[in-house]
């Protein structure tokens, strides 16, 4: 009997871990706005100091889901160690579509979501109390919520995301109980228009909310990337910048799983004032993405130029790149000092999309691999292989989504003085590079050889510091790289 109690709770703890993703906390409280007990659940970043504050993020759910789906069915729980910021799920069912229902009187999730919650994660937990360091973002009808709140609520809501947005639910009028909100379309059109984000979006060129959109271009059933896109059209006209993005993919959780880590970037960035207690070059490697999308939702609103536009993508050596060498050329420089393939949690390879594709370059030059490659000494020939792997995958994402655009795969920079130790295992990673270059069928750059003296190391006149290259060094490069371009 003892071993069949024994049994019986170590199944219930086992059931309470499945239910429950480490590090998640499950909520319930009493809605005064709603006139219901209510659950959210909650991440807040571990080892805290006593007087850190955090920013928020609110994450909404899609139609017929509830506040589990997020924690349940994505890596969020796992994402969100990498990131200083608490997040919150609240629970949006039925099918709220997060609005005050004038039918239901119980109903009033705008107000619940602008005021009660966020009042009482200010209450209970240690937050940045304003709208610089309060996000939303959403999927679905969540994404409908989370543009919604942040058009009609710029107070409360500094940044704002959707993944698959119903964006303009006049274009649904007998949809996923949208009636039973609202009221028939027909008898009720200025209610409706109210709550519709294309219709309310006039209110973001008052306000200073930073905003990204995307949608997978096969989520044609639902009507999403109609959706989507008209209101790019819509915000482009109104002059309002903004980040919008067409991916691969349908109305699935394939893609909203996929674009997650680029959301919580995003939102990090954008809050990145607010975030203390992140570690210096994480700071640095956010803030520097942040910068990336301020750019981005600017060149929305600019005309195409007539000259080929260069992405230099890559760490330090890219970030310092003087952009003056490469005359004729528009360029966007999308370096990050001691930035790395992607093996780990950041990296190339986690940043392709605002780092790359959001401007659709005409070339992309590639430049990686040094601070990476200095393990190989520990890991050998294995460690080369699953960098080889990792750019690999850089290389085949690239081509998917920029098919017209030609790329160009640089070689690693030689070293000398205190880095001469990386030398050997330089060379063994550009070999395989070269490899690689050759089997996706893209251009090969050999910068190595120019700048390498006969001992194998960075020529003394082409070296700042050991590792970087100097001016001279990147005029044999940019020279090069023009070649390329006029060819």
């Amino acid at each position: 009997m003892k071993k069949f109690f024994c049994l019986l709770l170590i199944l219930f703890a086992l059931m309470s871990a499945w239910g429950a993703p480490k590090g998640i906390q499950t909520v319930r409280h009493q809605s005064v706005c709603l006139n219901a007990e209510k659950t959210f659940n909650i991440f807040v970043p571990p080892n805290a100091k006593p007087d850190e504050r955090f920013p928020v993020l609110f994450i909404l759910h899609g139609a017929y889901g509830g506040c589990d789906d997020w924690t349940s069915r994505t890596r969020v729980a796992e994402l969100a160690r990498n990131y200083r910021m608490i997040l919150v799920f609240p629970d949006g069912s039925p099918n709220s579509w997060y609005v005050n229902s004038p039918i239901e009187k119980n109903m009033s999730y705008e107000t619940y979501l602008s005021h009660e919650l966020p009042a009482l994660i200010d209450s209970r937990y240690p937050t940045v109390a304003n709208s610089e360091g309060r996000g939303i973002m959403g999927l679905s009808m969540g994404g409908h919520g989370a543009l919604l709140m942040a058009a009609k609520h710029p107070d409360v809501f500094g940044s704002a995301s959707s993944l698959s947005g119903i964006l303009k639910i006049t274009n649904h009028p007998k949809s996923w109980d949208i009636p039973k909100r609202l009221g028939a379309f027909d008898e009720n059109r200025a209610l409706w228009e109210s709550n519709s984000v294309w219709e309310q979006a006039e209110r973001f060129t008052s306000a200073s909310v930073r905003l990204l959109f995307d949608c997978g271009v096969d989520d044609t059933k639902t009507g999403a990337i109609e959706d989507n896109r008209l209101l790019h059209e819509k915000l482009t006209s109104l002059g309002v910048p903004h980040i919008w993005r067409e991916l691969p993919g349908t109305h699935s959780w394939d893609y909203w799983g996929g674009h997650l880590e680029e959301h919580l970037d995003f939102h990090q960035s954008a809050m990145l004032k607010q975030t203390p207690g992140l570690d210096k070059l994480h700071n640095l490697y956010i803030e520097r993405i942040g910068k990336f999308h301020e750019e981005n939702s600017r060149l929305a609103l600019q005309p195409p130029e007539a000259k080929p536009s260069v992405c230099l993508f890559g760490s330090s050596s890219m970030q310092g790149f003087p952009t003056e060498l490469l005359s004729d050329v528009r360029v966007f420089n999308r370096g990050i000092s001691a930035d790395v393939l992607g093996i780990g949690t950041r990296g190339l390879s986690h940043r392709l999309e605002c780092s790359v594709f959001d401007m659709k370059p005409d070339y992309v030059v590639i430049k990686i691999g040094r601070n990476d490659v200095g393990r190989a000494k520990n890991e050998g020939d294995l460690w080369i292989e699953k960098m080889i792997s990792e750019y690999d995958k850089i290389l085949t994402k690239t081509k998917e989504r920029l098919p017209k655009s030609k790329i160009i795969v640089c070689t690693s920079l030689p070293v000398r003085d205190s880095y001469a130790h990386l030398a050997p295992y330089i060379l063994k990673y550009n070999a395989a590079l070269a490899k690689l270059a050759e089997r996706q069928n893209t251009t090969f750059l050999d910068i190595h050889t120019p700048l390498v003296g006969t001992d194998g190391l960075l020529k003394p006149e082409y070296s700042r510091d050991g590792l970087h290259i100097s001016r001279a060094g990147y005029e044999i490069w940019a020279k090069r790289i023009l070649e390329m371009v006029k060819e």
